[in-house]
């Protein structure tokens, strides 16, 4: 708790809260790896909402998936999708950027960036890699609704939110490690990365989430003329740049496989995996925060 108190030394206090971000993963951090409930994060969540701390999710979940979980958490912030892959603010909020695009969804308006080719483009690459050199994979685009749900765990009608993709494509990899490398040396020389989420393998633009963490943070300074304190909180490799990126990283342990190890001096591993771990460290560095401990 000692770097807390230093990093946080000039945001003291109730007002200083105003100068935080906090960046977090999804699957595996707030949302429980099986169940994908955030219940047990509530009351740090509800106290964030309380101190007007925005609570952005940096997720490899798609544009209509945050914005079902955030109609549920009561939420209407910014966020960055898709591992970064995308960002999307409210239309009609503070923060504004004039290169951003509009995309309405019913009656709500939200401005989106995308950083990398579409995701049409991306799976027509797919498939020409695939003819090419016979790789076997199987992304979302070549599965139907049954086989997202089969393979995630998501309910129908989120396994149909999850295909409703911008920017990046999921795949399970079922070919050996010497085809994977040639498959990422091919990806990389046409300009695209291959990110390794809890399940999958993500094929996207190589804007990834610290990239996003930076722009939005960026915004956030111009938009409010001062310096924000960024928290981020991940779990697994396609958090890595995140975290290492954050002024305060939080790694989650894994509830089926050993702690990610990141490359932070001054890092934090969470008590527990999923929304109770999310919880109990954001006691903690609010407690420094709020109480100058």
């Amino acid at each position: 708790m000692q770097y807390f108190a230093q990093q946080l030394s000039t945001t003291r206090g109730y007002q200083g809260a105003s100068k935080l971000l906090v960046f977090t993963d999804l699957d595996g951090t707030l949302l429980d790896h099986d169940s994908y409930s955030y219940e047990a994060a509530l009351p740090s969540l509800n106290q964030l909402k309380q101190l007007n701390v925005p609570i952005i999710f940096n997720t490899s979940k798609t544009f209509m998936e945050v914005l079902q979980l955030q109609k549920k958490m009561g939420l209407q912030q910014p966020f960055a999708i898709e591992n970064g892959s995308a960002l999307c603010i409210p239309a009609e909020g503070e923060l504004q950027a004039d290169e951003l695009s509009p995309l309405n969804v019913g009656k709500q308006h939200w401005k989106f960036k995308t950083f990398g080719p579409s995701y049409p483009d991306i799976c027509q690459y797919l498939s020409v890699l695939r003819q090419q050199y016979h790789f076997r994979f199987q992304g979302f685009n070549d599965m139907n609704v049954s086989e997202v749900q089969l393979n995630t765990g998501l309910p129908k009608y989120d396994a149909q939110l999850a295909k409703q993709r911008m920017a990046s494509e999921p795949l399970l990899w079922n070919d050996s490690e010497d085809q994977l490398k040639i498959f990422i040396s091919k990806l990389e020389a046409h300009n695209l990365a291959v990110v390794k989420g809890g399940r999958f393998y993500h094929v996207k633009a190589k804007f990834d989430k610290a990239d996003a963490m930076q722009w939005l943070k960026q915004l956030y300074q111009h938009q409010y003329q001062h310096e924000f304190t960024t928290i981020a909180l991940g779990d697994s490799e396609n958090d890595r740049s995140m975290l290492e990126s954050a002024d305060i990283p939080v790694v989650i342990p894994r509830k089926h496989d050993p702690a990610l190890m990141i490359d932070h001096p001054n890092s934090s591993l969470a008590s527990h995996p999923g929304p109770y771990g999310w919880h109990q460290s954001m006691q903690q560095i609010l407690h420094s925060l709020l109480n100058g401990a």
